[in-house]
């Protein structure tokens, strides 16, 4: 993805609040950046701070010298980066960042960042030993952060940083780019949902970086995810329940795939309700089967309710095989 092209055509407040900040050497000490799901937080937190150390800014980072390509393989010590989307960010994490940062800096700038991704998923102890840390900074040191909910954000963290705001691009035009790149149909429509930029859709898609799994993740929950509805659209309520035990559990099997499966069963259901509603759904590809599904599924909204809080409980370390035990049994109850 081109972030910088991404940041000057879809974030153009941004772009230019850091660029002038950077030019005139004004940087805040700490960011956090806000954004809705699936926007790209995370990358534009690194490139962020990529640009700050980068050898040949124009005038933010090139994202082809040394100091960029090590940033981006995590192989430059000055740069920590902690990534709530993955798991709970604990204070041990804190802490680790603290203690390299006591010392000093091991490259020639002299200039350390860490970034954490999602603060939201922080416990209450890394919080805590964070905001010391946060508030009295050498003056070398840069932080990042990242968030999808501003409003679950302690304000202690808040007047410690500089917002910056990335707006959301609406799905249709997300979609319609992704599709003009040459992604199908109805990948654009699922994967819109979780990424707002085609370019990022297409990126995964197109991933055959051997550490890294999302591709296999999306395609593995996406499978897994047209066999339910299809066990569903049968009508027979122990077809769905043997079609889960057998052959959909095995498909989704880590903590990233089943976030991917609950979030495309919450885009259909939510488009169920829009076709009960008579509104437009985003799941065009599969209009066919959401009609049927419509008049079939007793209690589309109590569902969809259930499925957003089996996705609160990935991060809790439940048994996967049973939340989806549990989630089955509950859409086909009469």
């Amino acid at each position: 993805m081109q972030i910088e092209k991404y940041l000057r055509e879809n974030q153009p407040i941004v772009y230019q609040t850091f660029v002038n900040s950077l030019k005139k050497n004004t940087l805040s000490h700490a960011y956090l950046l806000v954004g809705n799901p699936g926007t790209p937080l995370f990358d534009v937190a690194k490139f962020l701070a990529k640009s700050i150390l980068c050898d040949d800014p124009s005038p933010l980072a090139c994202e082809n010298c040394i100091i960029c390509l090590r940033i981006d393989s995590e192989n430059y010590p000055d740069v920590i980066i902690v990534d709530g989307s993955k798991d709970t960010v604990k204070k041990a994490d804190v802490l680790g960042i603290e203690n390299r940062f006591e010392k000093t800096a091991f490259e020639s700038k002299g200039i350390m960042i860490y970034i954490i991704n999602l603060v939201e998923n922080m416990t209450v102890e890394a919080v805590n030993s964070m905001l010391k840390f946060l508030e009295e900074p050498e003056t070398v040191v840069y932080a990042f952060l990242t968030t999808n909910n501003e409003n679950n954000v302690l304000p202690t963290i808040l007047s410690r940083c500089q917002i910056l705001h990335l707006k959301t691009i609406e799905r249709d035009k997300i979609i319609k780019d992704a599709i003009d790149l040459g992604v199908a149909q109805d990948d654009a429509e699922l994967l819109s949902y979780f990424y707002n930029d085609a370019e990022l859709i297409f990126d995964l898609l197109n991933n055959e970086k051997e550490d890294d799994n999302s591709k296999e993740w999306y395609l593995k929950s996406k499978e897994a995810f047209n066999d339910l509805l299809n066990a569903l659209n049968s009508g027979d309520k122990k077809d769905a329940q043997y079609y889960m035990d057998t052959i959909i559990v095995p498909l989704v099997k880590t903590k990233e795939s089943m976030r991917y499966f609950l979030d495309m069963l919450t885009e259909a259901f939510e488009d169920l309700l829009n076709i009960k509603c008579s509104r437009e759904i985003t799941l065009k590809s599969y209009a066919t089967i959401l009609n049927d599904l419509v008049t079939k599924l007793p209690h589309i909204s109590e569902s969809l309710m259930e499925i957003l809080k089996q996705r609160n409980l990935v991060n809790v370390n439940i048994n996967i095989p049973l939340q989806l035990d549990h989630l089955i049994i509950y859409i086909t109850k009469e």
